[in-house]
Formats: C-alpha cells, structure tokens, sequence
C-alpha cells in the first residue's frame, strides 16, 4: 500500500469521524420532559429524543395506498403536549402512559400539510 493511499484513507476516517461527533453531540434518546423540548426548540430540532406521558386524541389512519399510520398527542405531568406521528397502528389507547423515543421537528412539511412540534416515534413503550 503506497504511503500516498494511506494517507488518503486516514483523512477520510478523521473526517468521516469528527463528523459524526458534531452531528452525535447530545446522547442518542437523551431523556426529556414535552416542558423542555417546548421551551427550547430549535435545541432539540432534527435529534432523538425520549419522553413519557399520556395518550390522548389518537387517529389511526390507513393512506390511499394502503399504508397504515397513527397520530396522537402525548401530555407529560406539566400539562404540556406533543404531537406523535408512527407508523403503522400501536397497540396504545387513551389515557396510557407511554414512552416515546423518536426524532423532534419543530416544522415538518409532508406535502401541503404542515406539523409543527411532532416527534416521529421510532418506539412506543407501554
């Protein structure tokens, strides 16, 4: 291997990996209240994020296509909520605790439609 190949690949391993710890700088699900997110959205915007409440307004819905897909919104302790988009139909009814970790946006756009403070649920715990 020429000294020249090698140290190409270093710098791309260097750069490849200090880019992911600026993207990866807050822990992965990092535990908050719907109070925090809210108060401070543009810190918590595009990251994953972990929060507990109660299930309320829940809409499943099933697309043209055939796709399924539920929204609900969550309350924590505070009062406060948060819109919670998955797909598919949990097994979530209203009034259950839950725990949500997923990825908050202040905006999301899906077509004509506009969301604002939502977290798209990777995992729903009962």
């Amino acid at each position: 291997m020429s000294p020249k190949y090698t140290l190409r690949t270093l710098f791309v391993l260097l750069f490849l990996s200090s880019f992911f710890l600026q993207v990866h700088n807050t822990p992965a699900g990092e535990k908050k209240t719907i109070k925090e997110i809210l108060s401070n959205p543009d810190k918590y915007d595009g990251r994953e994020v972990t929060i507990q409440g109660k299930v309320t307004k829940v809409k499943p819905r099933t697309s043209k296509k055939g796709y399924d897909s539920t929204t609900f919104t969550l309350k924590d302790e505070s009062g406060k909520t948060m819109n919670i988009y998955t797909k598919g139909h949990p097994l979530i009814t209203e009034g259950q605790k839950v725990t949500v970790t997923g990825i908050y946006q202040k905006l999301k756009m899906a077509g004509r439609k506009t969301f604002h403070n939502e977290v798209e649920a990777r995992n729903i715990v009962r």
